[in-house]
């Protein structure tokens, strides 16, 4: 064995004390890198549940507001004479059209349909099916509006009181979700022949 080929071999292996520390900046590197995308993947999780209890909220407004327009459909479909319109809103009262003023709906908030003169509300002793398993995660319980909207007869009828006239009803509804601020208003038309 050649002593130069020894000493050679002993001058390419460095001593600890002569590492640069390459691979402790590599690793802290990509540690920040993990770290910046866990706390992202954090992040779009939190966003994604957001979203997720905004569109169940969206949705229990929404069902609980088509509950209300058929609560409305029933109440004119039981009635035996067509009944009498007022230019006020009451509750169990069907308004002439646009009593309230041309879409009236656009302009009227939470308190104007909280307040107890101004719609229908469902009797919180009776809810139709649907409300009643929800009625606790609402905010406020769904409200309706009824309005004489037209009368359309056959033919050659022109007395609006014959039985050959359909009176069509316009039903307008608020519901809201789990928060106040969640509100869904459905309208509907309603024909019916007395």
């Amino acid at each position: 064995m050649n002593v130069s080929n020894i000493r050679l071999s002993n001058h390419q292996v460095k001593s600890p004390k002569q590492q640069s520390g390459a691979v402790l900046i590599v690793a802290l590197s990509l540690l920040v890198i993990l770290t910046i995308l866990g706390i992202s993947v954090m992040e779009s999780s939190v966003i994604e549940e957001k979203m997720a209890g905004n569109n169940l909220d969206y949705n229990l407004a929404f069902q609980s507001a088509e509950s209300a327009l058929r609560e409305g459909e029933q109440w004119i479909a039981q009635q035996s004479a067509r009944p009498d319109t007022v230019a006020a809103a009451a509750p169990g009262a069907v308004l002439n059209l646009n009593a309230l003023g041309n879409a009236w709906w656009r302009n009227v908030n939470t308190a104007w349909w909280n307040t107890a003169g101004n719609s229908n509300v469902f009797n919180p002793a009776d809810p139709p099916n649907g409300v009643d398993t929800m009625e606790d995660e609402l905010a406020f319980l769904p409200r309706y509006v009824i309005e004489e909207y037209d009368i359309v007869c056959d033919g050659a009828v022109n007395d609006p009181n014959a039985s050959a006239c359909k009176v069509i009803y316009r039903i307008t509804a608020r519901a809201w979700g789990r928060s106040p601020s969640s509100t869904v208003l459905l309208q509907s038309l309603y024909a019916k022949r007395f």
